[in-house]
């Protein structure tokens, strides 16, 4: 029996060209969202540049995502789904070029903060576009596209690896983003696409406590995927003691790790409820970083890298789901929210990591991670408790 009773699944989930579009589209965002923490090394040696300016990449892409956030509802509410994921499709194509040219860092800053606004309004959207389109099978589309992201993103190391190989440098592999983006965008160009079913509704609605608990929750899990994803290649050169192109090469397991759990996650939340699971993660999380910082030598670092990518897959869709379930009909307008935490979060935490490890060293840096795992518990359980307590008042109500 199903330990989730509220999923009682259509025996066949439609994967129509919408579904394919926002999973190609976030595929795409994903690839260059994640080189970064690949690029950085290679821009910090080239422009001599210490781990806060290093970060300001990072802040560059936040900011643009906090602008999203902001303003993103009201764009998509303006121009509607079809013309604003095609000028984010434009947005990462310029930044892909930008950055892949980048002969000082002015420019490379320019072309992430691209990547962050307008290409984030690409997240803002798929979810609950997804949401929308699958309705109940909308915990599997979370899930899959999450992976498929992750198939996207681990391109993007290994095309690092492959290009220093042909002496080529890193740029190519920047540049093979843009191109990837050119396709997909110009594919789908034609797609017709729904406007959201809250379209209609007031800019600054009103989302319930339990959205915000989980909003929160968002934040944590993001600023542990995200300060993992950027200083792994950092952390496995300068504390595991691997070599620059081992360095960038095995990063790359954080992500072969993300997509097996991902995938796997897309089948155990049928069967699983989200709040157990997304503890049993949690604890998987803690494990790998007792291999990846505890011991941070070697093979023991990459175990641990591997490990804290099976960990924390499953918590973005997973909160994703949960906050998009809280917000009931004002499902645009919480998606939109999405990307001010996933802003705020990158903003925040890898960027205080960098300057923690200015000042105390890389490794002494990395201790925020814990600290952001026991957050996550806290808002997780926030969250279900209000949630719990919105069920009770309209029960109570339903009885008057």
């Amino acid at each position: 029996m199903s330990l989730n009773a509220d999923i009682a699944l259509p025996p066949r989930m439609h994967r129509d060209g919408v579904t394919w579009y926002c999973y190609l589209a976030n595929g795409y965002f994903t690839y260059l969202l994640n080189l970064q923490g690949n690029v950085l090394p290679f821009l910090q040696s080239e422009q001599h540049l210490s781990y806060r300016v290093a970060s300001l990449h990072f802040s560059a892409i936040a900011l643009g995502q906090i602008m999203v956030g902001l303003f993103g509802n009201a764009i998509t509410q303006r121009l509607g789904r079809t013309r604003t994921l095609w000028m984010a499709g434009v947005g990462l194509v310029l930044a892909a070029l930008l950055e892949g040219w980048a002969p000082h860092v002015g420019v490379s800053l320019l072309g992430c903060l691209l990547i962050g606004f307008p290409g984030a309004l690409v997240p803002g959207i798929v979810f609950g576009l997804l949401g929308e389109a699958q309705g109940r099978h909308k915990d599997v589309a979370f899930a899959e596209v999450s992976a498929l992201s992750y198939i996207f993103g681990i391109i993007g190391p290994f095309a690092i690896v492959a290009f220093l190989w042909m002496a080529l440098g890193w740029r190519p592999a920047v540049l093979l983003g843009g191109v990837m983006g050119l396709v997909i965008t110009l594919a789908f160009r034609n797609l017709p696409i729904a406007n959201a079913a809250d379209s209609k509704l007031p800019e600054h609605v009103r989302l319930p406590p339990a959205y915000w608990a989980f909003w929160c929750l968002m934040i944590c899990c993001v600023a542990l995927e995200f300060s993992v994803l950027f200083w792994a290649p950092a952390f496995l050169e300068r504390v595991a003691g691997l070599s620059t192109a081992t360095s960038a090469g095995g990063a790359a397991v954080f992500s072969v790790a993300m997509i097996t759990a991902r995938f796997a996650g897309s089948v155990a939340v049928k069967h699983i409820a989200p709040t157990p699971l997304m503890v049993g993660t949690l604890v998987v999380t803690a494990v790998g970083f007792g291999f990846y910082w505890g011991i941070g030598h070697g093979w023991a670092a990459l175990l641990g890298l591997f490990l804290l990518g099976l960990g924390i897959a499953p918590l973005y869709p997973l909160t994703v789901g949960m906050a998009l379930q809280a917000a009931g009909p004002q499902s645009a307008a919480a998606s939109a929210k999405f990307m001010l935490a996933v802003g705020l979060s990158i903003m925040s935490m890898p960027t205080l990591l960098g300057g923690l490890a200015d000042k105390f060293g890389l490794s002494t840096a990395h201790l925020t991670l814990p600290a952001l795992m026991i957050a996550a518990l806290i808002c997780l359980f926030v969250g279900r408790a209000l949630v719990a307590q919105h069920k009770l008042r309209n029960l109570a109500a339903i009885d008057r």
